[in-house]
């Protein structure tokens, strides 16, 4: 059943959905028996009122279309003397009436676009956050196909939770972030984003109530919210979320968990205080609420000392810890692992066997053998440099190019420039009008609950474009914001020494 609603004509809305609902039962292409969406479901479906649904159904079935039985609901009918004008043997099953909550709640986002845009040769991607493909970790990978060949049983599978080995690795590894940790503590997963999921699965309900940093990560937005979760936003300041605010909104709603990125955020780049990290551990021991920390980014510090993660600080075990090596060996070598008390541990495998049985046997040989080998270490310390010359190149080019009102930060470390645009000018049509243009951008939408909180920003990766383009890729970017100014003003009927009245 296909029902296309046309709120510009004149036609009312009710008597549309009967009139192609009548063509498809004579038609054939509704059959006899077919079983109705409830006039609540097909309301939602088309984005009408209950009524309207309700009056459709009425005139079909005085029409003699449509009959209603009590436990089967409303069945088409199509009597012997109505005509078959069409006959189709294929009939696609109704998978808008099929689909699951799941899939319902699912945000409608697609970051695939952006990294396929980011794929294309002529674009100048800033969009996606992929590390840089032009310095790879060439000893992370060279001689491993010896290796794997010598001891094939390698290849074959790994237990759920990684490589026993592995995961001891991994446990030294933790310690050097000052996170004193045994491997059963330890699970290896796709990505620091599979570990998201598996913690929404596991402790999510429809309903249950979810603090975010606004903005935030909206791959974890998605997340949250295909569970049916109820996500309340956390403001941003300079040094980290608002935790004045975090304590109001734990005090009224007693959420079910707390998602927080403390250093280097994404999208915007602000690292955590070292007071409200201690205030943010406090207050989650206070109300017993889980904090899922992502931490993709710490090891990517351009000043100083990395930062310790918050799990470092965590005496009560609220903290489950994620990050991935996608943002610092290869973004195409999808691992990441998950740090939690071990009873976790044990329910997360049990839910990821379900999903995928376990990660990459391959990518966890080359991951332990880049670590114990030393290579890693090296490897993160030249990218470190590598990527705070891309960032000072973004920053020296937009300090150039920059139309007045334009705005970003300048992060410590990490992957992005998150920029405030121009009064009147909108992320939606820069990103749209700049892919014309060559320029790949992301906008600020997808990272905040209501969608035009973030009409005014965008977020720039200085990690993944090459160098030689990347001031190319920013002036390009700043004359499409000038064209778009300009535009608008002209189109503005309304100038500076007009008086309009207040009514």
């Amino acid at each position: 059943m296909q029902i296309q609603i046309d709120k510009s004509k004149k036609t009312p809305l009710y008597r549309q959905i009967t009139e192609q609902i009548q063509a498809q039962i004579i038609s054939g292409e509704i059959p006899d028996g077919f079983q109705f969406p409830s006039e609540r479901q097909l309301a939602d479906t088309l984005g009408v009122n209950r009524t309207t649904v309700l009056n459709a159904y009425k005139e079909l079935k005085a029409d003699g279309l449509l009959a209603s039985h009590v436990g089967r609901g409303t069945t088409a009918v199509r009597g012997t003397d109505q005509k078959i004008r069409k006959t189709d043997s294929r009939r696609e099953p109704m998978w808008e009436y099929l689909f699951s909550d799941y899939l319902k709640n699912r945000d409608t986002f697609d970051v695939n676009k952006y990294l396929e845009m980011a794929n294309q040769k002529d674009v100048i991607s800033f969009a996606a956050g992929i590390a840089s493909f032009e310095n790879p970790p060439v000893r992370a990978f060279k001689g491993i196909e010896h290796e794997l060949l010598s001891n094939p049983k390698g290849m074959l599978v790994s237990p759920v939770t990684g490589f026993s080995s592995l995961r001891k690795v991994m446990a030294s590894y933790m310690q050097k972030r000052s996170c004193f940790c045994h491997p059963s503590e330890i699970m290896l997963v796709s990505g620091a984003q599979e570990g998201i999921d598996l913690a929404a699965r596991a402790f999510l309900n429809p309903g249950d109530i979810v603090l975010i940093e606004e903005p935030s990560f909206f791959p974890a937005i998605q997340s949250f919210r295909s569970m049916g979760a109820r996500l309340m936003a956390v403001p941003m300041e300079h040094d980290g979320m608002d935790v004045r605010i975090l304590e109001q909104l734990l005090m009224r709603y007693h959420p079910k968990l707390i998602y927080t990125m403390p250093t280097y955020h994404n999208p915007c780049g602000v690292t955590m205080s070292t007071a409200k990290r201690v205030r943010l551990l406090e207050l989650a021991a206070k109300y017993s609420v889980p904090v899922l920390e992502d931490d993709p980014y710490s090891e990517l510090s351009f000043e100083g000392q990395t930062t310790a993660p918050l799990k470092s600080m965590d005496t009560n075990g609220n903290v489950i810890y994620l990050s991935s090596f996608s943002k610092t060996i290869y973004p195409g070598l999808r691992l990441g692992w998950i740090c939690a008390d071990r009873k976790l541990i044990h329910h997360f495998s049990g839910i990821r066997q379900l999903i995928d049985l376990h990660s990459c046997c391959i990518s966890q040989q080359i991951v332990e053998r880049f670590i114990v080998n030393g290579e890693m270490a090296k490897y993160v310390e030249f990218i470190r440099k590598e990527y705070r010359d891309r960032r000072d190149m973004m920053v020296e080019a937009l300090n150039r190019y920059a139309p007045r009102g334009l705005s970003w930060n300048i992060p410590n470390g990490g992957y992005y420039l998150w920029c405030r645009l121009p009064d009147g000018l909108s992320a939606d049509q820069l990103a749209s009008q700049a892919a014309k243009n060559g320029v790949a951008i992301l906008p600020g939408m997808p990272a905040y609950l209501t969608k035009q909180k973030g009409e005014s920003y965008i977020r720039l990766n200085y990690t993944f474009p090459p160098r030689d383009r990347i001031v190319r890729g920013v002036k390009i970017l700043c004359d499409v914001m000038r064209e778009l100014i300009t535009a608008h003003a002209e189109s503005d009927p309304l100038t500076e020494n007009e008086i309009n009245p207040i009514l």
